[in-house]
């Protein structure tokens, strides 16, 4: 129940994006999965910023954001200010090419390694 509740304030915070025919739009809808979903539940708040130099609910450091997240780092600054989208998106991007293995521990426990 918990993994689908936090899949649908993800949605929410896509605000309909699927469907607007947009390659943005497109990349958002792919990029929503229950996958990261429970990354995120053992990540921390969307706009986490403790201070160990990680920012946001997926928690990127600055060259993960540089990497993945060029264009919403120079856009919003850390990805504790990024929109949801934002940084689902950017994390996507990385497991295209990284796997889940930028999250090793939560990854493992939502059985993604």
């Amino acid at each position: 129940m918990r993994k689908l509740v936090t899949l649908t304030v993800l949605v929410s915070a896509l605000g309909g994006a699927a469907g607007t025919g947009t390659a943005q739009a497109e990349e958002r809808k792919k990029a929503l999965s229950s996958d990261w979903a429970c990354i995120h539940r053992y990540e921390g708040a969307w706009n986490a910023n403790t201070g160990n130099g990680y920012y946001g609910g997926l928690q990127m450091d600055w060259n993960f954001m540089r990497a993945y997240g060029r264009e919403f780092l120079r856009r919003w600054g850390t990805a504790d200010r990024w929109p949801v989208y934002a940084q689902v998106i950017a994390a996507e991007r990385a497991r295209r090419t990284r796997g889940y293995w930028p999250w090793p521990n939560t990854a493992r426990i939502c059985g993604l390694l």
